[in-house]
């Protein structure tokens, strides 16, 4: 079981593109307030800078990935201390053509491609996104062949009126949403951020992998803290310290938290009854099953799914 990618089939997370900024002087600046999603930007082309209330500007160049998981307010500009204009301020004195903002300018050319990855819930608490840090920048020279191939085809696809071209940029952004999960949880043990374990880094433990493996492969088994220990050949109190460590919860709680992410999946894209949607994921009665549903989400299962279908 991929338990990066049923966790993030469950959740639904959906990538979007937003706009393009292009500018050909440094006189430039865009101001973003916090996102109800994860934000990202792509340099296509030339450089700029990000900004963030309390951190030294960071220089972005051609290739470079920027993710926000947590929608964290921030400015885009062409140099360190340029003039920043919200961006709807901006919008109004450059309207889009075909989904672009130009500046206009004179001097070096500078393109970002923006976009979002959307959630029904709260970002901060979405399992992948608030796992991360409330930053990730992905050098384009030092990223893995595979993640500038995805660079190079979304900057292809969305630089290019081709048949076609916003449909497969959508669907390469949800490959960039993991390749760029791939590269931080490869250099996550040398970064700053290193000491903030959280369960995305207990991928790179085999045991406790394998542990998470087993719990999405078949979360409707009435698993034990002892029976997932032998399982992986561990022993029960080397195993829950080790879990609690590094996915930070513990086996049992992780396991009721994804009972509830699965059933919820399943109420929005299903018509199962609830009773069977209960059983799928492990619960001995749909009575249990809805008194847990709604104390993890605050609605009822049926309610849930009348809300999700827009009834």
């Amino acid at each position: 079981m991929d338990v990066l990618a049923d966790v993030l089939a469950t959740t639904g997370l959906d990538g979007v593109l937003i706009a393009q900024l292009r500018s050909r002087g440094g006189d430039w600046g865009c101001g973003l307030d916090r996102l109800d999603a994860a934000g990202f930007h792509l340099i296509a082309e030339g450089a700029c800078w990000l900004r963030i209330d309390g951190e030294p500007p960071r220089q972005l160049v051609t290739g470079d990935v920027l993710l926000l998981p947590h929608g964290t307010p921030h400015q885009l500009a062409g140099t360190p201390d340029a003039k920043v204009l919200p961006y709807a301020a901006l919008e109004a004195a450059h309207p889009p053509s075909d989904g672009v903002l130009d500046l206009g300018g004179e001097g070096p050319a500078a393109h970002v491609i923006c976009g979002k990855f959307g959630y029904a819930g709260d970002v901060t608490h979405h399992p992948v996104l608030a796992a991360l840090p409330p930053v990730i920048h992905i050098p384009g020279m030092s990223a893995d062949p595979e993640l500038q191939g995805i660079i190079r085809l979304l900057v292809a696809e969305t630089t290019r009126s081709r048949p076609g071209a916003r449909a497969v940029a959508t669907r390469l952004t949800d490959v960039l949403f993991v390749q760029v999960v791939r590269a931080w949880l490869e250099r996550a043990d040398t970064a700053p951020d290193a000491g903030q374990r959280s369960w995305l880094l207990a991928l790179r433990d085999p045991r406790i992998s394998a542990a998470l493996s087993l719990l999405h492969q078949a979360p409707h088994r009435p698993w034990t803290v002892e029976s997932l220990a032998r399982d992986v050949t561990m022993s029960r109190p080397v195993f829950a310290r080790r879990f609690k460590e590094l996915v930070g919860v513990a086996p049992l709680g992780y396991l009721a938290r994804l009972r509830i992410d699965m059933a919820a999946r399943l109420l929005r894209d299903t018509d199962e009854r609830v009773g069977r949607i209960a059983e799928q994921v492990g619960y001995t009665s749909e009575f249990a099953f809805s008194r847990a549903f709604t104390r993890a989400r605050g609605i009822a299962p049926g309610r849930y799914r009348r809300a999700a279908a827009g009834v």
